[in-house]
């Protein structure tokens, strides 16, 4: 129903440092700019059409077809500056901020219509970024010369507005389907997901006024590893011996009235008793940044990358798979005393969510457990490579070897914390911070021969 679109750009610069009246040879270039542009996102073709599945025979409704789609509209406006101080060193800063109105989303439908979701223009995003990059020149001679680069970038994307009611939406992955929360005001790519009782003050009355420390001989106290957990008064440490672990108390007797089991976790609910979804970080980094050097002596060229993102979170899938699995290290008590071991159901629970066993599995829920800081820095390339000249009289030969991601700093437990999956509602990887068992990357080493004639 929607055809046509417009779009245009414009943009400009001023080099103040080229004026006269300039006053300053410290800073001897000195330029401002600034652009302004629009693009647009086409609606997927097949969000025009009702589509459905056919299961044991029966045909259900899935998507509600929309051909009244508009395209969503990007509107981007840059400032920035680019200087240069002394004669050597180069400083740019650049400040985007983009609107995206009438972005298309996965919007719910009410049950009568039978449909699940319908793709409408619902939202409008908007986009702050910041870049910074400082080249610092450190030797610069005919024969041998040293720079050095720092690049720096932030990026914030949070929803401004939006046209339906809040609601939750992901990849479309068992555990991960509703991982997002749409709502005006949220930034995108936050988690959402359980977290367990780590304060007697996040009991319900009377329960938080029956809760203390670790020892401290009260109806609920906090354990080892700083949960909240059901004790009856009975000491921790002789749960083991005295078989403490197999004792129970009744729903109509426990928090939010949800039998609660001696040692297990408490997962948190709202006031009418009901599992909650709780913010547990964002996909998206707090900030990125990368260290560079470019070295040449005579005929060898060295070049160096470093980079680091940094604050970003991730649900990693892989690992908490594994505890429905006890296939984790985590859940290893060998090393463990009389005194210190869990009951085996800590990691692990069976049944449906509200059965008050406990156990981080959880039924595959993101959680506040498997949802981790996924920091890390990478050594992302080292290359080098040597001008031979002539071989025989023949040519302009050069050798070089290039190694990528040849070292990884992180503490995060998946295999690699540079992970996501595509598609989903987000359909982005670097949104959907997800590690469902993806392949890390690869440590390569690159050989190149090459000459001019």
């Amino acid at each position: 129903g929607n055809r046509w679109a417009t779009f245009g750009r414009v943009s400009g610069a001023y080099r103040l440092s080229q004026e006269k009246w300039w006053p300053s040879s410290f800073i001897n270039e000195f330029k401002l700019r600034a652009s302004q542009g629009s693009a647009g996102g086409r609606p997927s073709f097949s969000a025009q059409y009702e589509t459905f599945t056919v299961s044991t025979g029966v045909i259900n409704p899935t998507l509600l077809g929309n051909r009244l789609l508009k395209p969503e509209i990007n509107t981007e406006t840059e400032v920035g500056i680019d200087a240069e101080i002394l004669g050597k060193y180069g400083l740019t800063v650049t400040h985007a901020q983009s609107t995206i109105a009438d972005q298309i989303l996965p919007v719910p439908q009410r049950t009568v219509s039978g449909f699940s979701s319908q793709w409408q223009n619902a939202g409008e995003l908007q986009n702050k970024v910041w870049e910074v990059s400082l080249n610092i020149p450190l030797i610069s001679r005919p024969s041998l010369s040293w720079s050095t680069r720092v690049n720096f970038d932030r990026v914030r994307s949070q929803i401004t507005k939006l046209g339906v009611p809040e609601f939750f939406s992901a990849t479309g992955l068992q555990g991960a389907d509703n991982s997002f929360r749409f709502a005006q005001g949220e930034n995108l790519g936050t988690f959402y997901g359980r977290r367990w009782v780590r304060d007697c003050a996040q009991l319900p009355a009377p329960f938080n006024t029956q809760c203390g420390a670790f020892g401290s001989g009260a109806q609920y106290e906090q354990n080892r590893d700083g949960y909240v957990v059901y004790t009856g008064g009975m000491p921790q440490d002789s749960a083991y011996v005295k078989n403490y672990f197999q004792a129970q108390l009744p729903a109509g007797s426990a928090p939010w009235g949800v039998r609660a089991n001696y040692g297990m976790l408490i997962q948190l609910r709202d006031s009418t008793g009901a599992l909650t979804q709780r913010k547990l970080g964002s996909a998206l980094p707090k900030f990125k940044w990368n260290f560079s050097n470019t070295f040449s002596y005579k005929r060898l060229n060295l070049y160096t990358l470093f980079d680091a993102t940094v604050g970003q979170n991730v649900y990693n899938q892989g690992l908490h798979w594994s505890l429905g699995d006890f296939a984790t290290k985590d859940q290893d008590q060998q090393n463990e005393t009389i005194t210190t071991v869990r009951p085996i159901g800590y990691w692990w629970r069976r049944g449906t969510p509200d059965a008050g066993i406990g156990g981080f599995y959880d039924i595959l829920s993101a959680s506040e457990y498997s949802t981790e800081d996924a920091t890390y820095g990478r050594l992302r390339e080292v290359s080098m490579s040597v001008r031979v000249g002539k071989v025989g009289g023949v040519g302009n030969w050069t050798v070089g070897v290039v190694g990528r991601n040849l070292l990884t700093i992180t503490s995060y437990r998946g295999f690699d914390p540079e992970t996501g999956v595509a598609g989903g509602q987000l359909g982005s990887a670097v949104l959907n911070g997800v590690d469902r068992y993806t392949f890390p990357n690869l440590r390569t080493f690159t050989f190149s021969l090459a000459s001019s004639f």
